[in-house]
């Protein structure tokens, strides 16, 4: 029995070369002797891949062989079989994706432990670091993987090597002008990657414009999101992370969160809590700090929302934030005592907003919060001042 129709639903090289010594030696048993495994662990994985397969319609060992449309999952499978025992008519009830978290976190998990496990090892704390006080980075929607020319924009280039650098650059600058305040607050707002899939669309199929191959953008965001993190260890002795997830990128947002957890899990000063929600929030002191990317919804409905459902940090804190991404633009607005702004971006726009009139000033923020007064402080970078610093350094 063939399992070559697994290899597209492997993620990570551990499961690709688990998959590859099953199929090579022609047992799970023989495979984990090959590879030094576990044989229940090899058994384990193979069955993940194949109810993996039979989500999209796929197996064939029992003449289900019918791959789904992107985005739906086999919700049901009719077969009609002749006096003869063939197939004579089969019928594959296909339902759209209702974003079957746990089960798709279960998979990419098992997928890449083997490969981020251990690989992070705890960095010592900085001295003498100001206590009360929290810098929070915002990033804006930075869109990793866009592709945009000047040419046809009007404005800069942007690819996903000028994006990498951008961010670096920016992070930089903010850590080295900010305080050192003992606690660091990493703030994802959503849109981190132009692209929800390797198709190079969003979650609902609108075609983008996109810079190489999926694989390669996934493997420098969560890397460069891994060199940012450590970059705030330096400056702080605790950094929490708050990855929201965007329209651009509702899927992966979750897997970049899990890559994030995976990677630090051996890190005690990194926090990062799950985004199964669009919502997130933080409580620190006298502020309520709530993320959400803005799409597909208003102020009004958020801030009915968090003092429905937070009441009880509500009544706790003085100072409460609503941190909204997904316009690119800077809009700042106070609503039943809570303040709502949306922050800028460092990325360029691409064809679409450009030739739809759509633009603002680029720049990233940090802001900084004190535990018992609210906002202390915000230092601001743009392209122009990143670009001034690093000729200084030359």
């Amino acid at each position: 029995m063939s399992l070559e129709h697994l290899k597209k639903y492997c993620v990570g090289d551990n499961q690709e070369t688990t998959l590859q010594a099953v199929i090579d030696t022609g047992s799970n048993r023989k495979a984990a002797d090959k590879l030094g495994k576990n044989r229940r662990s090899v058994d384990i994985m193979i069955k993940r891949l194949r109810q993996k397969a039979a989500q999209s319609a796929e197996a064939p060992d029992v003449d289900v062989n019918h791959k789904t449309m992107e985005g739906f999952y086999a919700k049901r499978v009719s077969t009609a079989f002749g006096p003869d025992g063939d197939i004579k008519l089969q019928w594959v009830i296909q339902e759209q994706d209702k974003v079957q978290i746990d089960a798709m976190l279960d998979q990419f998990r098992e997928g890449l432990r083997d490969d981020l496990k251990g690989l992070h090892k705890p960095i010592a704390a900085p001295d003498e670091t100001l206590d009360g006080l929290m810098n929070c980075y915002m990033i804006g929607d930075h869109h990793l993987g866009m592709l945009a020319s000047s040419k046809e924009t009007g404005e800069g280039n942007y690819d996903t090597d000028i994006a990498v650098g951008l961010l670096e650059d920016a992070v930089d600058s903010l850590v080295a002008r900010s305080p050192k305040s003992k606690r660091g607050l990493l703030c994802n707002l959503g849109d981190f990657f132009h692209a929800n899939n390797e198709a190079g669309t969003t979650k609902n199929s609108t075609p983008l414009d996109t810079d190489g191959r999926y694989g390669r953008t996934v493997r420098e965001g969560v890397n460069l999101l891994k060199r940012v993190v450590i970059r705030l260890l330096e400056h702080h002795e605790e950094v929490t992370v708050l990855n929201v997830r965007g329209n651009h990128d509702s899927d992966p947002a979750l897997w970049l969160n899990e890559a994030m957890k995976m990677y630090f899990e051996d890190e005690p000063r990194v926090t990062i809590p799950d985004n199964y929600s669009k919502f997130t929030h933080l409580e620190f002191g006298n502020n309520l700090v709530v993320l959400h990317h803005g799409d597909k919804i208003t102020p009004q409905r958020i801030y009915e929302s968090v003092t429905r459902r937070l009441s009880a940090e509500w009544g706790r804190t003085k100072y409460r934030f609503g941190w909204l991404g997904h316009l690119h633009h800077k809009k700042v607005h106070e609503q039943g005592g809570m303040v709502f702004e949306v922050w800028n971006v460092l990325a360029n726009p691409d064809s679409w907003h450009a030739s739809s009139g759509f633009g603002s000033s680029r720049s990233m923020t940090c802001v900084v919060l004190s535990e018992e007064y609210g906002e202390d402080s915000r230092v601001t970078v743009n392209p122009d001042r990143i670009e001034g610093e690093k000729n200084e350094k030359l």
